[in-house]
């Protein structure tokens, strides 16, 4: 009886392949550490990431006036 209710046609949809597929993005801050908070919030609020999604301010390398980094990664969906 549950036999029936199995399709082997060839319309069948493998749910695995039919996932979307998603890649990491990273974005990345550079600027003053009163201008990367800004930034931060403003996109929280925007629902874009949470604050604590973000990595802990640091001196950017070869920074020249000592600016601050700050990195997150968002997972995005591929068409």
């Amino acid at each position: 009886m549950a036999e029936e209710f199995v399709s082997n046609t060839p319309d069948f949809i493998d749910p695995a392949s039919s996932q979307p597929k998603r890649e990491s993005v990273k974005i990345l801050l550079i600027g003053s550490r009163r201008g990367i908070n800004s930034i931060i919030h403003w996109l929280y609020r925007l629902g874009f990431v949470e604050v604590a999604a973000w990595s802990k301010p640091q001196i950017a390398p070869n920074s020249e006036d000592q600016q601050m980094m700050s990195i997150t990664v968002k997972q995005v969906t591929l068409d």
